[in-house]
């Protein structure tokens, strides 16, 4: 009877510790792919912080981006920028629509995390409203203050780059190749316009599309499931999609109204994907020995009924 409590006792905590490990892993799991997803908004950051920083002529950049920006100051800035080459645009006749007269008002000195911080977050999305931006592309004040949600603020500041880009003010990157696609749509499939090639230059020499695709391709190991279809066009996992360079670095794919980043992408919507973690043995833990090295497998899977 003590030799079968024993055995009772020894089970229970193996389970224990199966149980626990099983979650710590699953956190794990779950945290690398919170960790993609942010990685995925780099380069969008990256385009956004060097359009701000030339527009408003201001130190921000990919690593500092969401503390230069969290109170607020820059972005009523923003606002107030587009809304100058909105009331240009309508002296000079190019726009005939009516300019929404808004006051922004904004605390330069409101310190990061401040309600002066809140409220200038909430003037600037008062200005976004007037200009009629849609209220899913708009960000909560708290995403911006309490750094909540990076994506959104992008979100945000990709709808504002449009606007201003409607008025004249020169967009990001990002937004110029939306623009060049609108034009590619109007064009016949059939026959798109010849671009004109760029002078080579021996500093940085611009990638090939196709070969980045692949490469990436390879390295999610799906290439079976990516194919071109024309200059720009795959498909990949039984979907037409758009893929672009963006600023000869980053592989991007257009989602809907937005972006991904390719690798994101392909990890995102690979029908199969597993990944192998290791963790030690709970009866070689409790035996002392760590020679052997348990395995399980992370599975994501999709089936077609």
């Amino acid at each position: 009877m003590k030799s079968l409590s024993c055995d009772i006792i020894m089970s229970e905590v193996i389970n224990n510790n199966n149980t626990d490990d099983l979650g710590t892993e699953t956190d794990v799991t779950h945290q690398k792919s919170l960790a993609m997803q942010e990685e995925s908004m780099g380069p969008l950051r990256e385009d956004l912080a060097d359009w701000i920083a030339k527009t408003l002529e201001i130190d921000i950049s990919s690593g500092n981006f969401m503390d230069v920006l969290d109170n607020g100051v820059y972005l009523c800035d923003l606002a107030n920028v587009i809304h100058k080459k909105a009331e240009e645009c309508v002296q000079e006749g190019k726009c005939t629509e009516e300019i929404p007269k808004v006051h922004l008002k904004c605390r330069r000195n409101a310190q990061s995390g401040s309600w002066f911080a809140r409220d200038n977050s909430a003037s600037f999305l008062k200005w976004c409203k007037s200009f009629k931006m849609q209220d899913d592309c708009l960000f909560e004040s708290e995403d911006l203050v309490s750094h909540k949600s990076e994506r959104q603020v992008i979100v945000t500041l990709l709808e504002l780059a449009r606007i201003g880009y409607k008025f004249g003010l020169e967009p990001p990157n990002i937004i110029k190749i939306e623009k060049e696609l609108e034009q590619e749509e109007q064009q016949p499939e059939e026959a798109p316009p010849p671009k004109p090639k760029p002078p080579p230059s021996a500093r940085s020499r611009p990638l090939n599309l196709d070969e980045e695709v692949r490469k990436m391709a390879a390295k999610c190991q799906c290439s079976e499931h990516v194919t071109r279809i024309r200059e720009g066009k795959y498909m990949v996992f039984g979907k037409a999609v758009i893929i672009r360079l963006l600023k000869n670095r980053h592989l991007m794919v257009r989602v809907g109204g937005g972006w991904d980043t390719l690798e994101h992408y392909l990890i995102k919507h690979n029908p199969v994907f597993a990944v192998e973690h290791r963790r030690k043995s709970s009866i070689d833990y409790l035996e002392g020995e760590d020679v052997l090295e348990g395995k399980f497998l992370y599975i994501k899977s999709k089936y077609k009924t």
